[in-house]
């Protein structure tokens, strides 16, 4: 799987991290979503889930992200958590700019930065 795994330096507990290396595929995101589930990396703790696409070759298209969405809309862990999308690429940032407009259930926002993406999850957070 192309994707790696890691809990933030500062606010591990809150906040987890996953970098999409080289081609990713829907499949590997899901399975990725999967992992997550099962290793119980995101618990009641977690307040969101940073995905860093830079430089990352996304294998999707219109469908596939369809395919991508209804898998997340019906995981309820995964609707109790920010998911913050940085993307450094316009065919890669389109897909979380799709998302934050089209899916109001899912809590997905594109960012160019970690700051901001960090920032944007701790929010209404006391820290």
């Amino acid at each position: 799987m192309n994707i790696t795994f890691e809990k933030h330096s500062l606010y591990p507990e809150a906040i987890l991290i996953r970098k999409f290396i080289g081609k990713v595929s829907v499949n590997d995101i899901i399975e990725s979503w999967k992992y997550l589930y099962k290793h119980q990396l995101i618990n009641v703790n977690t307040k969101g889930l940073i995905n860093n696409l830079q430089g990352c070759e996304l294998m999707m298209d219109l469908e596939s992200f369809t395919l991508l969405l209804n898998y997340m809309k019906s995981m309820t862990y995964i609707k109790n958590i920010k998911i913050a999308v940085i993307a450094d690429n316009p065919k890669t940032i389109i897909f979380p700019i799709l998302g934050h407009e089209q899916e109001r259930e899912l809590n997905i926002k594109p960012f160019s930065t970690m700051d901001a993406a960090v920032n944007w999850v701790l929010l209404d957070m006391s820290v």
